[in-house]
């Protein structure tokens, strides 16, 4: 049965307290949909557009129609599949993709204990329960786009379509090609050893018989176990960085490791259960921060390197070398390509890109990923998208409308030949 479950890992607010309805909505081929499945169906739908049905009962039936029509089509898709022997997913994949939206529902809701508060239930006892709503789902999707992936558009329909739809487009923003400098802040030999420091009497203490748990949840630096006494949950191997991995997945259960060095800084690992190539481990984090000193010899640099720039702008690239060698060629270094006004990371680079044209470069400013320098190798103007600069974005949207198309006439067409029954 295809139930609502990603509409509420997109939107995971509880119905506790609300008394859901029992009994059969509507029977699709030989699957049954809930009235409670509709009713979250469609609240999570009305919370997702900033509806309250408290505040705005009268829009609830409304709500509830557009909720069954799509679960009828979900459920469609479900039965076509079955008929067509397309319904075999792997358990490694459903494994694979509930572990994914339950990632993403924790990190949503914050934590287990506020998970079942949440939702009525425990993390665990959840995950087990919609494992198989999962697979439906996947099998659902799956195909749905097997049915329109033949589908093609040529580019006289594609044509046609901007022609029809030109002045429904919505307006492009204005447009920077961007090449960058970027100097992380990273921490000196001071800060690793303050942080060695730390962890090191972390260990002491637990050493002397202190809670792993307790430790966790006082010094800790990671924000997202951090409440739950350092627990990281199940991860499969290959999940976890190589150093951090390495110790995790040789311990014995209960066992706790000697102190381990990764990107994120120093840890300490404690391995909770084993099963196969999965573990749960909990763990004690302290970051390696850098000093006030460390981002001081960093501005230094980047001041340096702008005053050389702004005489002598042609120098650009040669920098950009000389740094990619440097810094061991850090991913955001060099060039960036276009990118849209409203997508630049935040108001620090509109603020440096502003009065800047081609050929010039910003003055140095900070983010969290260290000190930047822009340069802006060209500009265009927002305004409404032509076809020529636009081609893709406007063949994908084309598709797209093809495909909605040709599938809302499939399912037309399909209704009568499965035994569908509103109740």
């Amino acid at each position: 049965m295809i139930r609502s479950l990603f509409l509420c890992l997109t939107l995971p607010f509880a119905l506790t307290g609300q008394q859901l309805v029992d009994g059969v909505a509507a029977i699709v081929g030989e699957n049954v949909i809930l009235k409670s499945e509709v009713l979250q169906f469609a609240q999570m739908n009305a919370l997702r557009g900033g509806i309250n049905f408290q505040t705005n009962p009268d829009l609830i039936d409304r709500f509830q129609m557009q909720a069954l029509e799509s679960l009828v089509i979900q459920n469609i898709l479900l039965d076509r599949a079955k008929v067509d022997s397309l319904d075999v997913v792997t358990d490694e994949e459903v494994d694979r993709m509930l572990e994914q939206q339950m990632d993403a529902l924790l990190i949503q809701i914050g934590s287990e204990s506020q998970f079942e508060e949440v939702m009525g239930q425990g993390l665990r006892d959840f995950e087990r329960d919609h494992w198989y709503d999962v697979r439906d789902q996947i099998i659902a999707e799956r195909y749905r786009n097997e049915k329109i992936k033949s589908i093609e558009v040529t580019r006289d329909e594609v044509n046609d379509f901007y022609v029809t739809y030109k002045d429904s487009l919505p307006a492009v923003d204005s447009r920077y090609e961007l090449s960058q400098i970027i100097l992380p802040i990273r921490p000196g030999e001071d800060a690793k050893k303050q942080a060695y420091e730390d962890i090191s009497d972390i260990m002491e203490m637990l050493q002397n018989g202190a809670s792993f748990e307790n430790l966790a949840k006082t010094y800790s630096q990671d924000p997202s176990s951090r409440e739950q006494g350092g627990d990281l949950g199940y991860l499969r191997r290959g999940e976890l960085f190589q150093q951090f991995e390495e110790v995790a997945f040789v311990l014995d259960n209960g066992q706790i490791s000697n102190i381990v060095e990764t990107v994120f800084g120093y840890h300490i690992i404690q391995l909770m259960d084993k099963q196969g190539e999965r573990i749960n481990v909990r763990h004690i984090l302290i970051t390696i921060e850098p000093t006030e000193g460390d981002r001081e010899a960093i501005l230094t640099k980047i001041k340096d390197l702008y005053f050389l720039l702004e005489d002598s702008p042609a120098l650009f690239d040669t920098v950009l070398e000389d740094l990619s060698i440097e810094e061991n060629s850090p991913q955001d270094l060099g060039y960036v390509g276009w990118i849209e006004l409203g997508r630049l990371p935040d108001e620090r680079f509109i603020t440096a890109l502003f009065g800047t044209k081609p050929g010039e470069i910003t003055p140095p400013f900070e983010t969290e990923q260290g000190f930047h320098i822009l340069k802006v190798i060209n500009y265009k103007e927002g305004g409404i998208p032509t076809l020529e600069e636009y081609y893709p974005q406007i063949e994908a949207l084309a598709l797209r409308n093809k495909q909605s198309a040709y599938l809302e006439s499939w399912l037309k067409r399909i209704r009568n030949d499965v035994f569908i029954k509103t109740l």
